[in-house]
């Protein structure tokens, strides 16, 4: 039997308010939020589970970031489903992670960020920077993650969002050749 990673509604609650304070505090990450950090990160889309997806939600709820850049993620085929998922701030990484084919579902965040004037908890399209928390983890001895986890995936730009096609593009990938 799979070992489903499993948080109780007030783990999820703690863990999502140390991802927000993060940034908005300037603390450090609890040891459940790198643990909670580190398997989202080694974890699979197909074995992901709802407790990922119920923090992700409070976060991106709650959480209005610094910056508002253009990102993008790849996907091999047309979905109209709205998930969680990672994305990144760099054409070379969606390059890379789509292996040239498929489509790039690309949001301007500066289009379609919310007001900073409406109420925390009913925010939409945020997205939350990780590959942050993994930079300032870097340049402030490691906050207990590893050196190995840093050094793999403390340089990739990932940023956690819902997928909303409404303020997204689906562009199909083509790879030209001169």
């Amino acid at each position: 039997m799979k070992d489903y990673y499993r948080l109780t509604t007030s783990k999820k609650q703690e863990i999502a308010q140390n991802l927000i304070d993060i940034f908005e505090k300037d603390i450090i990450p609890s040891a459940d939020t790198i643990t909670f950090i580190c398997n989202w990160v080694y974890t699979d889309r197909s074995e992901k589970f709802k407790a990922y997806y119920d923090v992700w939600e409070i976060v991106l709820r709650n959480f209005i970031p610094k910056t508002k850049p253009i990102l993008i993620r790849s996907i091999p085929r047309r979905s109209k489903a709205e998930y969680i998922a990672s994305f990144t701030n760099t054409a070379y990484s969606a390059v890379r992670f789509g292996e040239r084919k498929g489509y790039w579902i690309i949001c301007d965040t500066k289009d379609c960020l919310p007001s900073l004037e409406i109420n925390k908890g009913k925010y939409r399209n945020t997205f939350y920077p990780l590959s942050d928390v993994l930079k300032k983890a870097k340049a402030n001895g490691g906050y207990g993650f590893s050196d190995r986890f840093l050094r793999d995936y403390g340089g990739e730009d990932e940023y956690i969002m819902k997928i909303d096609y409404s303020v997204m593009q689906l562009l199909k990938y083509i790879d030209y050749k001169y």
